[in-house]
């Protein structure tokens, strides 16, 4: 008897965290309206979203679910698309070394998006954001095979809010669509999501992934199904505005000359392609 039950709770706990292989499906859908980044997941719309869960560890090992799991939902409007974690947790203290943009991955408690727009499981995004809020963002090629695939020299406005609780951390990401390349046409992207858990070093992602790749290698990734349209694709061109000015005096004449400096101008990013971004200064010549 006591064999039969162990052999239950077994079989039991496998369909509890059954696995999401390459190719699992995530539905995603259109909502009308805005949705407030604050930490707390009360609109309709992520309530009604598809959850992306039963993660599975990838580090130490990769034969086990996650501990602490993890849910990842998206949905959209026409100008942003949305992403939300809940990163199940107790209150031991997060480990984060820095607040900086563009953190080291590694080293701090953080959760990630990947997606490939293509569905060419070669080339696409990645957004992350730490246990206390910092932001990483950046391009994958070569299917996200190798630390190179992952590049970080690739800028971009977009919006986060992270909020700690007691038993839990719940990130909110707002990436405009016109931050990134993309085919209004193709109705399924490549995606899947990933947590380190730096506090007690393990990796664990969506998709199940072996130890020896990276969890943002497309050929682990799952399918982003599309249930409406796309917002076509637009140009991304940043323009930032500035002014600056100065005032200048010579001591060493008499008299004192002085003068003064006013100069304007801007800077502008222009997005080329997935993986270059043209940036241009602009100051036409002011007179003193």
């Amino acid at each position: 008897m006591k064999c039969y039950l162990h052999l239950t709770l077994l079989f039991l706990s496998s369909i509890v965290y059954a696995q999401n292989l390459p190719g699992t499906k995530l539905k995603i859908k259109k909502f009308q309206g805005d949705i407030v980044l604050d930490g707390v997941l009360d609109e309709s719309a992520w309530k009604e979203a598809d959850v992306a869960d039963n993660w599975y560890q990838n580090f130490p090992v990769d034969s086990l679910p996650s501990h602490f799991q993890t849910e990842a939902r998206m949905t959209y409007n026409d100008e942003f698309l949305y992403v939300s974690f809940v990163c199940y947790d107790d209150d031991t203290p997060d480990v984060v070394s820095t607040l900086r943009r563009d953190f080291s991955y590694a080293i701090n408690d953080n959760v990630s998006f990947i997606f490939g727009p293509y569905n060419d499981r070669l080339n696409g995004y990645f957004f992350n954001v730490t246990a206390i809020g910092a932001q990483r963002e950046g391009t994958v090629s070569s299917g996200g095979n190798g630390e190179n695939a992952f590049n970080i020299y690739w800028d971009n406005k977009w919006y986060s809010k992270v909020v700690r609780y007691k038993d839990k951390w719940i990130a909110e990401l707002a990436i405009p669509f016109k931050s990134f390349k993309y085919k209004s046409d193709v109705k399924e992207w490549n995606v899947t999501f990933d947590r380190l858990d730096k506090k007690r070093n393990i990796k664990s992602a969506w998709v199940r992934t072996p130890r020896q790749f990276y969890t943002g290698t497309f050929a682990y990734a799952g399918q982003l199904v599309w249930e409406g349209p796309i917002p076509e694709a637009s140009s991304n061109i940043s323009l930032i505005p500035y002014i600056s000015g100065g005032a200048f005096e010579d001591r060493e004449v008499d008299p004192k000359e002085s003068s003064t400096e006013l100069q304007t101008g801007f800077d502008a990013k222009v997005s080329i392609s997935p993986s270059m971004n043209l940036d241009l200064t602009v100051n036409p010549d002011s007179p003193k």
